[in-house]
């Protein structure tokens, strides 16, 4: 069988740091944060259930939609009236019980077959699904009976006296599986699971009826969890709260929650993930804890369109009430600065390199940018222009257009390894150019060459060599 915990999320990404849904009361596999009226009706409900209402909510958890339901109802009253008289004390009538399902009824254990439309279409279950027919026709002939869960696994238990017996319900040996070897064989080879005794409190609880016919629910949200159809899960977990009304069942529904917003995230349907979690918040209440998991999906939401160049997009979400609802203003606002940085840098980028260095210390003094970012951007601006100008090996003019620079820009980390680059390739420059004239012999131009080279490389070991070679050929 597959019961599992979903209490582990899929989280969203933290980042630079709605079409609403509404619940359709009387509609299956629609996404919805509020679960179906009945099925809140019967959670409100104490134990032990009427039969009739015990029949249809194990039929609504298992997915029958609404036109079938009656048909699937008046299905399971003719299988439970189908059933023997029983004689005998509990203990006899529970395992004579056990004995006709497996005979009359179930064909095949299939791990992931929890529902009971499907038990009763082809006999095929599990263990949640077969626990749930023997409660129901344990109640059906007056046996006191609940259920029983494991980490991994559901059976049932009925009362004699002041006895309680397990029920293993997915073999026909399983009536008081730990005085009978052969129920523990079938069972652990047919399942998988390995039986927990009475005795192992720790291992094992007692559940009621509802939170029994919860597993189904709990079942078909792992399945899809598998096929990560998390959309369904979201309104079968919300159902699941609402009938077995306990703390894990709320944990899995917040957790549905998570992981349908972290889809919309991976999708990019920022906009529908932030109207979701609006709805999902009314639906939880005052506690809902959402307001991290909506400012991530806000957040992502601005650095997707930021990073494709749409600003638009970017502050119309953030300036949209509905959708950051859930959003600290702070937040919102640190956003807003981090659109206007970028639109800013892309603007400064844009513009001839005198104009974008002026327009940059405009942002920092305004503020817009952080003195970090501001030696960043004037790191690009001048290091662009002066690649500009430096093309086809001017690295003279590269070079000189840094030395224009105010002391503030010099002082930046990477400033001086940058120049010295610009300085070194320029000597080099000359250095071949002087090399050229002399082997033809053009001594005038070399003397030019390396007279312009030294004005401003005084000091340029390379030069100086230059300047004893052409000495020595005079």
């Amino acid at each position: 069988m597959l019961i599992q915990t979903t209490h582990k999320p899929l989280y969203l990404m933290a980042h630079l740091a709605i079409q609403v849904f509404f619940a359709l009361p009387n509609v299956y596999g629609e996404l919805r944060v509020t679960s179906l009226d009945e099925i809140v009706a019967v959670g409100e409900m104490s134990e032990p259930l009427p039969l009739d209402r015990l029949i249809r909510v194990s039929l609504m958890a298992s997915g029958v939609a609404k036109e079938d339901l009656e048909f699937r109802v008046l299905q399971m009253t003719e299988l439970i009236e189908s059933a023997p008289p029983l004689s005998g004390g509990i203990r006899d009538r529970g395992e004579a019980l056990l004995i006709w399902m497996h005979e009359k009824v179930l064909t095949r254990y299939v791990e992931v077959q929890t529902r009971m439309d499907m038990v009763l279409e082809d006999g095929t279950y599990n263990c949640v699904s077969s626990a749930v027919l023997y409660l129901i026709l344990a109640r059906s002939q007056n046996i006191p009976i609940n259920g029983v869960l494991t980490r991994d696994h559901a059976f049932c238990s009925i009362r004699a006296n002041d006895d309680y017996i397990d029920i293993e319900t997915t073999t026909p040996f399983g009536f008081d599986p730990g005085r009978r070897l052969e129920a523990v064989d079938a069972f652990t080879g047919r399942t998988g699971f390995r039986y927990v005794p009475r005795g192992n409190y720790n291992q094992r609880w007692d559940i009621g009826e509802k939170e029994l016919i919860s597993l189904i629910y709990q079942n078909r949200i792992a399945v899809l969890q598998r096929t990560q159809e998390w959309e369904e899960a979201v309104g079968l977990a919300r159902d699941r709260w609402d009938l077995a009304q306990n703390e894990s069942a709320e944990l899995d529904f917040r957790s549905s929650i998570a992981n349908y917003a972290a889809e919309t995230n991976r999708q990019k349907r920022f906009r529908e993930g932030l109207e979701f979690l609006n709805s999902a918040a009314a639906a939880l209440g005052e506690y809902h804890d959402l307001e991290q998991t909506a400012s991530s999906l806000l957040g992502n939401a601005v650095v997707h369109y930021v990073r494709g160049g749409n600003f638009d997009a970017a502050e119309e979400i953030l300036n949209n009430a509905e959708l950051t609802l859930l959003v600290s203003a702070e937040f919102i606002e640190d956003r807003r600065r981090d659109v206007a940085a970028k639109k800013m840098e892309v603007r400064i980028k844009s513009l001839p390199a005198d104009q974008g260095i002026k327009l940059l210390e405009g942002a920092l003094a305004d503020g817009i940018i952080d003195e970090g970012r501001w030696e960043e951007l004037s790191l690009y601006l001048w290091s662009a222009e002066a690649r500009k100008r430096s093309k086809g090996g001017r690295w003279i003019d590269g070079w000189l257009f840094l030395q224009a620079a105010s002391k503030r820009v010099r002082l930046i980390g990477r400033w001086k390894e940058m120049v010295e680059t610009y300085r070194y390739n320029a000597v080099v420059d000359y250095h071949n150019r002087f090399i050229t004239a002399i082997r033809r012999r053009k001594f005038s131009e070399a003397q030019n060459i390396l007279s312009e080279a030294l004005s401003y490389f005084p000091d340029a070991p390379l030069l100086v060599e230059d300047q004893a070679m052409l000495a020595n050929i005079d």
